[in-house]
């Protein structure tokens, strides 16, 4: 508290300094406590235009598990069941908060959205208040600055999700702990503690952080077992109950937290996605040793790997670049003037939050936990009293202080960039479909949906999208779980390729009436009747199959090279030339050193009697791939359908013998029988014969 309260600093001889004296006056801890909490302000405002704007509905990636699990758990505690069963991956903390959130906001996801923001407010303000306390407000508002301005910080500000909870009741049992001296503050610690175990398992490595700081002396409280002590009693106040009441009502200490591990190691060290570890993988872990056991070398060199390239993905995608290099000056001049010896036990917190998450796949939502640490150094870099570049006599001014705009001005960038990202992957098709659903809905009914989203908006009963190839299996399921109705967008399509289709309305498939179809965010709902698992006729046609699939895929990306390619191919097999050229020049647009691209481009545009564009295509075709027999062989039918059969001849004469097509071999024949060339007829007459063709 000494170094927080210094007095102002003496006056120097001269107008300039490098170094400037530590501590910061009380006026002076006065306007950064003031800065701060309008600091707070400001970003709890930009939170709430965030989420009375474009986040009318949840992403299909984190906040997923609001709709599958957090809302029926929280509604589920407000009807006074609280089920041991549900928290194998997180404890009940979150449902609990949202429960009593719920009360007062009705919309649960908008209920979920306002704690989020509060505990973000609250988690910025926590943390100034502990590094003000611990080090000074100068540090504290410098850290609080760099956790405003994350990406990831911001982006889970305003979601629906548990990270915001858990950062800020971590932030509570630090501030407790490290901040204040009293024993109910250790008392308090310990508590907050345990409620951010039972929200986010992997803060149950407070408790050791805890204790060892208290009987280390890295905390203000004079009698330290008893400090310890206290924390301890704290933290197993709510837990031991709750563990108790858990294994009398069914609950057991089994966790499903080993699935993300196995799922590192096994799965997508490999590429393998999480559906695919879902069905083909995770019935083969029951437990942590089951993981281990199948290969303890595996998971041994993947553990070291982690560190590693944790390390270095908190560096480019939790932090950023500037802010990592603000970090690593700050830990540096930290270490010079002292102050990283007053914050060593945030370091040992970091420490075990750290490796408490090595075992899992990297994710920046995960290292929020380790975020306000990594403000903090970067925030040092700019505190601290060395290279302070102090200018001024009567009222000294940190020009270093200055530079800290620039690290800022990056991180605003790229959260914006960040934040414009989530919201153009927001579903909000969903919400139409739900607009539909809710006006046709009949009570009890439910819709089959890849994502839960959909049935929250729309207040009907979710059914996962199954894993089964082909619709009458499909529809065998949909009569099994009782639902009315099937949703289709691209998620489905991602995860369940077999139906692509379903997406391309123009597809009429028996027992399945579109009541919504929306763009350009494509997706499709449903009615599902009698006839439903009657299998189209046209699905017998591999040509319309592959029609209807490629026309599905490019709803969703219409940039895909390949995809437009092959739909052109179909087009053109079944002579509609104009949309296979279209698709073609867009192809060519996009990618515009693919061969093959270029060579269907060229022969659509020849079908059609352009012979220009058909040069063109073959031309650049054959820049870029001089071996090319297809490209040589364009240009020659380009040339002969502007109407020069010699020039078309000089092209063709060298590529006679490696021609598979007979009827271009066929041509080819006639050609050099006009031009009297008798050699070159002869050698395309052998190519014909090799291919069966008779004269």
């Amino acid at each position: 508290r000494r170094h927080a309260r210094a007095a102002r600093p003496p006056r120097t001889k001269g107008p300039f300094a490098l170094h400037a004296p530590p501590g910061v006056s009380d006026a002076a801890r006065r306007r950064f406590v003031r800065l701060a909490w309008a600091l707070a302000a400001l970003l709890a405002a930009a939170l709430l235009a965030v989420t009375f704007g474009p986040h009318r509905i949840g992403d299909y990636f984190t906040e997923t598990d609001f709709y599958g699990q957090y809302a029926e758990g929280a509604r589920l505690i407000q009807n006074g069941r609280l089920l041991p069963a549900r928290y194998g991956v997180v404890g009940p903390g979150y449902e609990a908060a949202l429960a009593l959130a719920g009360l007062v906001v009705r919309d649960l996801f908008l209920a979920a959205q306002l704690l989020s923001i509060a505990a973000t407010a609250a988690t910025l303000l926590l943390w100034f208040h502990l590094l003000e306390r611990r080090a000074d407000a100068r540090l504290a508002l410098c850290a609080a600055l760099f956790l405003a301005f994350d990406a990831t910080f911001f982006r889970y500000g305003y979601s629906a999700t548990t990270d915001a909870l858990a950062l800020a009741l971590q932030a509570a049992a630090l501030y407790a702990l490290l901040a204040r001296s009293s024993g109910r503050a250790a008392l308090a610690a310990g508590l907050f503690a345990a409620l951010a175990f039972l929200t986010r398992y992997n803060a149950a490595v407070l408790l050791p952080a805890g204790i060892v700081a208290a009987l280390a002396g890295g905390t203000p409280h004079p009698r330290r077992a008893r400090a310890a002590l206290l924390f301890a009693a704290g933290f197993l106040a709510p837990v031991a109950p709750w563990a108790l009441w858990s294994l009398a009502h069914g609950g057991s200490f089994a966790s499903q937290l080993h699935h993300n591990i196995a799922y590192e190691v096994f799965a997508r060290a490999k590429g393998i996605p999480w559906d695919d570890y879902q069905r083909d993988l995770q019935p083969q872990f029951h437990g942590l040793w089951d993981v281990i056991r199948r290969d303890p070398g595996a998971v041994a060199a993947r553990m070291l790997h982690n560190v590693g390239d944790h390390l270095r993905q908190d560096a480019a995608s939790l932090l950023g670049w500037p802010a990592t290099l603000c970090a690593l000056a700050g830990l540096v001049l930290g270490a010079a003037d002292g102050t990283l010896r007053r914050l060593w036990p945030l370091g040992l917190a970091w420490a075990l939050l750290f490796l408490a998450l090595v075992p899992i796949f990297y994710s920046e939502r995960y290292s929020l936990a380790l975020l306000p640490t990594y403000a903090a150094l970067a925030g040092l870099a700019f505190a601290s009293p060395r290279f302070a570049l102090v200018a001024g006599r009567a009222r000294r001014v940190w020009l270093k202080g200055a530079l800290v705009l620039l690290p800022l001005g990056a991180m605003a960038t790229a959260s914006w960039r960040v934040q414009a990202r989530a919201m153009d992957q927001l579903p909000v098709e969903a919400l139409e479909c739900a607009e539909t659903l809710r006006a046709l809905k009949r009570p009890g009914d439910a819709v089959i949906a890849r994502k839960p989203n959909l049935a929250f908006h729309a207040g009907v009963r979710a059914v996962p999208f199954p894993f089964t190839n082909g619709l009458p299996a499909l529809a065998d399921y949909a009569r099994e779980s009782g639902a009315r109705w099937l949703y289709f967008s691209w998620p489905e399509g991602e995860t369940r390729p077999q139906y692509w289709f379903l997406l391309d309305t123009t597809a009429a498939v028996p027992g399945l009436a579109p009541r919504r179809a929306t763009a350009p965010h494509p997706a499709v709902l449903y009615e599902i009747g009698p006839d439903f698992g009657r299998v189209p006729a046209w699905m017998a046609n591999d040509t319309l199959m592959a029609l209807h699939t490629l026309r599905a895929r490019l709803m969703v990306d219409g940039n895909d090279v390949r995809v437009l390619h092959d739909f052109a191919r179909v087009e053109h097999a079944r002579g509609r030339l104009e949309p296979a050229r279209g698709a073609l020049e867009r192809a060519a647009a996009l990618a515009p050193g693919d061969v093959a691209v270029l060579v269907a481009l060229g022969e659509v545009a020849l079908k059609q009697g352009d012979a220009a564009t058909g040069e063109a295509a073959f031309a650049r075709a054959q820049a870029l791939a001089p071996a090319s027999v297809e490209a040589r062989v364009g240009r020659g039918w380009a040339r002969l359908v502007a109407g020069r059969p010699e020039e078309a001849a000089a092209l063709w004469r060298p590529v006679v013998s490696e021609t598979r097509d007979a009827a271009t071999l066929l041509r080819m024949a006639e050609i050099f029988h006009a031009l009297g060339d008798r050699e070159a007829e002869a050698a395309a007459r052998a190519a014909l014969a090799r291919l069966g063709v008779g004269p």
